[in-house]
C-alpha cells in the first residue's frame, strides 16, 4: 500500500517542481523611488508597450492593476513621475527527438545488425515578461524586472489569464525597492 501512495504522489511532486518561472530584477541604487507617485506608459516608435496583441493587453492590464494596488496613479494629462514599458517576448522552439531500436545476430567473423529509427519534431513556445520603469524627467532606466519562462507552455487563453497576472505581481513585488 505504501508503494501505491508513493506512485500517486510522485507525478504530483514532479509536476509542481517543474512548473513555474524565475523572477529577477535590477534597479538604479541612486534613484529616489520615494518621490514617484504617478505613471504612464512609455511608447516608442516601434510601439513598445503598446497594446498590439492579446498578450500585450493581458500584461498591460496586469501592470496597471498592480501599480494602482501599490498606490501609484495613472497620469495621462500631465507629466507623470515615471514611465512603464513592458515586453511579452515569445519565441517558438523546436526540439527533435529520435528513437532507435536495433537488434543483432551471429558470431565473429559473421554477424549482422538491423535497426529502425524514428524522429519527431516537437514545437513549443517559450516566453518571458520584461517590465521596465523609466524616470520621466531624466529618461533613464531606473528599474527592470523579468519573469523568465512565464509564458512557456501556455496551452490556452485561460492558462494565460491565470499565469500573466501572477507573473506580473511577482515581478512588481520588488518595486519600488525598499
Amino acid at each position: 500500500m505504501r508503494h501505491f501512495r508513493f506512485a500517486l504522489l510522485l507525478p504530483l511532486a514532479l509536476l509542481l517542481g517543474c512548473s513555474g518561472y524565475s523572477v529577477s530584477y535590477d534597479y538604479d541604487v541612486t534613484a529616489s523611488f520615494g518621490r514617484y507617485r504617478t505613471f504612464d506608459y512609455y511608447t516608442s516608435k516601434k510601439g513598445t508597450g503598446g497594446t498590439t496583441s492579446l498578450m500585450d493587453k493581458r500584461v498591460r492590464a496586469s501592470v496597471e492593476q498592480e501599480l494602482q494596488a501599490k498606490g501609484f496613479v495613472m497620469e495621462t494629462r500631465n507629466d507623470p513621475d515615471f514611465l512603464v514599458t513592458y515586453y511579452p517576448i515569445v519565441h517558438e522552439r523546436k526540439v527533435r527527438t529520435t528513437t532507435r531500436v536495433t537488434t543483432g545476430w551471429g558470431f565473429r567473423p559473421v554477424y549482422g545488425r538491423v535497426g529502425v529509427s524514428t524522429s519527431r519534431v516537437n514545437r513549443y513556445k517559450e516566453g518571458t515578461i520584461v517590465i521596465e520603469i523609466v524616470d520621466f524627467k531624466t529618461n533613464q532606466l531606473i528599474w527592470q524586472g523579468a519573469a523568465a519562462d512565464a509564458l512557456t507552455g501556455l496551452k490556452s487563453p485561460e492558462d494565460a489569464d491565470e499565469v500573466v497576472p501572477k507573473a506580473v505581481r511577482d515581478i512588481l513585488a520588488k518595486f519600488p525597492p525598499k
